[in-house]
């Protein structure tokens, strides 16, 4: 029986337009990548970033379960961290979050 060895993440962010309309928008989706990349390395690592219309789309591979980054999510200070500097950056975050089985 496979167990489960991590997951997969999918950030969406939806950019404030209002701000973002006046920044290099693929310069700063590569900013909101690294600081995914950068708040828990040795939980989560950025595999690929699609930038959209009005949304960054991060994914992500988690060292964890789906419930132990939702909870990490809502509840670990790298990650609020995390949270509070993608507002500081007008991209408000929506996290999915789906089980990885070998």
């Amino acid at each position: 029986m496979a167990g489960v060895v991590g997951s997969k993440v999918t950030l969406t962010l939806a950019l404030d337009t209002a701000h973002w309309r006046r920044h290099d928008r693929a310069f700063w989706a590569q900013v909101l990548a690294n600081a995914a990349n950068e708040a828990a390395p040795g939980v989560m690592q950025v595999r690929a970033f699609e930038l959209q219309d009005s949304t960054v789309v991060l994914r992500l591979r988690a060292s964890k379960s789906a419930k132990q980054i939702q909870k990490l999510w809502r509840e670990d200070e790298s990650f609020l961290r995390l949270r509070a500097r993608f507002a500081d950056l007008g991209a408000r975050p929506d996290l999915d979050v789906e089980e990885d089985r070998v």
